[in-house]
């Protein structure tokens, strides 16, 4: 049986606007680049992804926003929304987004 967790029991004590904000930030990132063909998306992988034998700096950034696929982006964003609100609400929200970039 497959359970997939709905929320937390922690209450949260200030509202997630950065865990929200990435979520949002990682949605239109898919649907601009989303999967267009194996050409297209072996391109913005090259271009936006780590590369591991030359890798560029900015790539450190831009490949966490990457998805394979819907079901890639909807697994990774239901859990950043379950479990990030409520680091977002420990961290705070510019220590959360250093600890996410």
């Amino acid at each position: 049986m497959l359970l997939i967790p709905l929320r937390t029991d922690s209450p949260l004590r200030r509202t997630p606007w950065t865990n929200w904000a990435i979520i949002v930030a990682n949605v239109i990132v898919f649907l601009i680049s989303g999967p267009r063909g194996e050409h297209a998306a072996s391109s913005t992988t090259e271009t936006f992804g780590l590369m591991t034998r030359q890798p560029e700096l900015y790539q450190f950034f831009t490949y966490q926003f990457l998805h394979a696929d819907w079901m890639h982006i909807i697994g990774n964003m239901l859990f950043l929304y379950i479990f990030g609100n409520n680091v977002n609400d420990k961290m705070g929200n510019f220590g959360y987004l250093g600890f996410y970039l």
